[in-house]
C-alpha cells in the first residue's frame, strides 16, 4: 500500500494498524495525519511504547498518557480510581485520536489495560471508549518484554476494535541504495 492510501484510510476515522519495513514512511504518514487532524481542530494524543520513540514524534509514553504507568494489567476498579485525577480524566475524555508508535514493544495486556481505562474515562463500552486508535510499528522488530507478554494482536480488544491493516510497501529511506534495502529486509 502507498502512503496516500494509508492516509486516506486514517481520515475515515477507522482504527488502523500502520505497518511496514523500516524506511517505508510510517512516521511520515503519522505526521501528515497529525497535521490534518489539527487542521480539523481534532485533539490528537501522540504516544509511543518508549520515551525515545515518543520524543521522535513530539509525544509522550503511552504508559504516562493513559495513566497505566508500569502496570501490565488494570482492572475496572483500578481504572476508576485512576480517574479521580482530573488532569488524567480530562485528557482521556478530551482526546479524539490516540496514536501509539512502536507498538511491537507494547504487550497485549497493556493494550487491554489502555482499553479498560479509556472505556471507564469515556463511560463508553465500545473499544477504547469509542476513540479512534492508530497503532504503528513493525512486529518483526523488538517484542514486548516478559514471559507472559505477547504482541498486541493477542489482546482481547484487538478483534473488537476492527483494526484496518495498512502495510506500507514502498521504500523511501534507502531507495537510492538497493543493497542497503536488501540487507535491511534480510535482517527483518
Amino acid at each position: 500500500m502507498q502512503q496516500a492510501e494509508a492516509l486516506a484510510i486514517l481520515k475515515t476515522g477507522a482504527n488502523v494498524f500502520l505497518t511496514g519495513e523500516a524506511g517505508s514512511g510510517k512516521t511520515y504518514v503519522l505526521n501528515q495525519y497529525q497535521n490534518w487532524l489539527r487542521d480539523c481542530n481534532l485533539v490528537v494524543a501522540v504516544t509511543a511504547s518508549t520515551g525515545i520513540a515518543a520524543t521522535h514524534l513530539g509525544g509522550r509514553t503511552i504508559h504516562s498518557w493513559s495513566g497505566i504507568g508500569i502496570r501490565d494489567v488494570i482492572t475496572l476498579e483500578e481504572a476508576q480510581s485512576l480517574l479521580v485525577d482530573d488532569e488524567l480524566s480530562d485528557r482521556l475524555r478530551g482526546t479524539d485520536v490516540l496514536i501509539i508508535d512502536e507498538v511491537s514493544m507494547l504487550s497485549h495486556q497493556q493494550l487491554d489495560s489502555i482499553n479498560v481505562v479509556l472505556q471507564a474515562a469515556r463511560e463508553n463500552p465500545k473499544p477504547f471508549g469509542g476513540m479512534q486508535v492508530v497503532l504503528s510499528g513493525d512486529f518483526f522488530q523488538l517484542p514486548p518484554i516478559g514471559k507472559e507478554s505477547r504482541l498486541v494482536p493477542a489482546a482481547k480488544v484487538w478483534p473488537r476494535a476492527s483494526f484496518a491493516v495498512c502495510y506500507l510497501t514502498s521504500q523511501y529511506r534507502s531507495a537510492d541504495d538497493p543493497g542497503l534495502t536488501e540487507v535491511l529486509s534480510a535482517l527483518r
